[in-house]
């Protein structure tokens, strides 16, 4: 049974590093230009979400897998949904999927939590401000994403998520204020209140 599982995850690999499904540009054919751009979008998304939740559904599987493995997917996986991203735009609606296939909706929220650590790049995080400025991405979800890698690798909360909660004082340092202040602002985001930086 572990051989079948990790050779369904390797499979998976293999269908998540191919090239993603092409688009049909030719204007004089926009109904099958749609339906193509919609099924190609949904198949990606598939593949991410399969891969991405396909090594965690099962402990066994996971914890047995090497560390280097595991990151690897979720490298595989974060290259997927960016390449989504910078060219369809952050994913809101399926169109004739929403109903039966709403769980694809949570693809790429669960990789780019995976990656905090590459959400920080100038180009990714450029990529997921340009995503806020446009509409398809709330600014609050962009900053929890962004606070995790903090949390997590700084010991600190600059942007006062829910992830602050992992810390031993929840609270942000005094000393970050003014860069809380600069990183919130450039997504739209009001400066946190004086009294929350509390030492």
């Amino acid at each position: 049974m572990r051989r079948i599982k990790l050779a369904l995850t390797i499979v998976a690999c293999l269908l998540t590093a191919c090239a993603p499904v092409a688009t049909n540009s030719n204007p004089q054919r926009k109904i099958d230009s749609e339906v193509t751009r919609l099924d190609s979008i949904a198949i990606i998304l598939a593949e991410i979400r399969a891969l991405d939740q396909g090594i965690r559904d099962n402990p066994h599987l996971y914890f047995s897998n090497s560390r280097a493995f595991n990151l690897h997917t979720d490298s595989l996986c974060f290259s997927k949904a960016i390449w989504l991203i910078e060219h369809y735009g952050y994913i809101n609606d399926l169109g004739k999927y929403n109903d039966s296939f709403r769980y694809l909706f949570e693809a790429l929220p669960a990789v780019l939590l995976h990656n905090p650590q590459r959400l920080i790049e100038p180009q990714t995080y450029d990529l997921l401000k340009r995503e806020v400025d446009a509409g398809r991405l709330p600014a609050e979800f962009v900053a929890t994403l962004l606070d995790k890698y903090y949390v997590m690798k700084e010991k600190r909360t600059l942007y006062f998520s829910g992830f602050r909660q992992w810390l031993q004082q929840p609270y942000p340092h005094k000393r970050d204020q003014a860069l809380s202040d600069s990183l919130r602002q450039d997504l739209g985001l009001p400066v946190l209140p004086d009294s929350l930086f509390v030492y």
